[in-house]
């Protein structure tokens, strides 16, 4: 392991510097410091421990080994662009959706490339029961699994031309799902035939495993799902304060007492602004928490993202802002408020 490390000690720190090239110079730049680039310069570190304590990968590929070192530099580089993109009003959304199809897209090419120069070896790789029992399942699989990973991440990159419809979204998931587990499928049929062939002799297979395996795709496909389309919210009105009613995120209530302006906007001025979520819940469906751009600053927000139109609330100096899944009920809402703002008055 130490020879390993001091042979590739050059890469190491250049990758490591790669790692930490977004904290940089967003330090430089804003004077902030994010920690995403710290915790995966430390998962880094760890995946290249448990290579280098594999005695298999004494004999790696080269070309094997440079695939390990510059995947999480190229992860720390996206998730770099896409915070930068946000904080400069780059586009919000639609940046963040590009960054994750174009950007995923292209690791997916690269390391399918590489799948299949990577040596038996028992960290890195298609690391299944079945390839790791013999050289011929593990090139066979690698083969087919380099195919599959290039064909997965060109459909990531098809998802950019069509980023802003739900089936793109679908379609990306699809295509890392069938990145996973289409080449574990593989190797599992190779196994069959060099079974039937009388090449090996059948292995027992480990029912715990087997059902750990279908609870952990399934699990991430719900996860994905989840992260993705969570968020929902509802606003009940009472006699002195409304409440917005959040799934996913903390509940908002405002007194119409506290209320000091109102507004109504077809389309929300922020959108064309540099802005960011500082603490709450963001995805493809709904914006729910602590926000702020250059026009609001530090802000409250509760919309959905599908909608253009919001509703502008000034409460106690300072801004809410919400809005419904379509115009109509962002509309109703300022209607709502409207009619019980001017009951205080009477």
């Amino acid at each position: 392991m130490e020879k390993l490390f001091v042979k590739n000690r050059g890469r190491l720190i250049a990758s490591s510097l790669v790692i930490l090239l977004p904290v940089l110079i967003t330090w430089l730049k804003e004077g902030r410091v994010y920690f995403d680039s710290f915790v995966l310069l430390a998962m880094h570190w760890l995946c290249l421990l448990l290579v280098f304590r594999d005695r298999r990968n004494a004999g790696q590929s080269p070309k094997a080994l440079e695939m390990i070192f510059w995947i999480v530099p190229t992860v720390s580089l996206l998730m770099g662009g896409v915070h930068a993109s946000v904080r400069t009003g780059g586009g919000g959304t639609a940046v963040l959706l590009l960054f994750m199809y174009f950007g995923f897209g292209l690791l997916f090419v690269g390391v399918g490339n590489y799948l299949p120069k990577v040596r038996r070896n028992n960290t890195m790789g298609i690391r299944v029961k079945w390839a790791l029992e013999n050289d011929d399942n593990w090139n066979a699989t690698h083969r087919f699994g380099g195919k599959v990973w290039v064909a997965s991440g060109l459909l990531c990159m098809a998802c950019g031309m069509f980023w802003d419809s739900a089936a793109a979204v679908l379609l990306f998931i699809a295509a890392v799902l069938a990145a996973a587990f289409v080449p574990m499928l593989y190797s599992y049929r190779y196994y069959r035939k060099q079974v039937r062939e009388g090449k090996i002799e059948k292995s027992r297979v480990n029912p715990w495993g087997a059902a750990a395996g279908v609870i952990l795709a399934l699990g991430f496909a719900g996860y994905m799902a989840w992260a993705l389309f969570s968020g929902d919210m509802e606003i009940v009105y009472g006699e002195a304060s409304f409440t917005v009613e959040a799934s996913g995120w903390d509940d908002l209530t405002i007194a119409y007492r506290d209320i000091e302006s109102i507004e109504y906007q077809e389309q929300d001025p922020s959108d064309a602004v540099p802005g960011s979520r500082t603490n709450g819940l963001g995805n493809l469906r709904v914006a729910m928490g602590a926000f702020e751009n250059a026009i609001y600053g530090d802000y409250t927000r509760y919309t959905y993202n599908d909608c253009d139109s919001c509703v502008i609330l000034t409460v106690a100096g300072e801004m809410v802002v919400l809005g419904g899944r379509d115009d109509a009920q962002t509309r109703a809402i300022y209607q709502e408020l409207t009619e019980r703002l001017a009951g205080l008055t009477r």
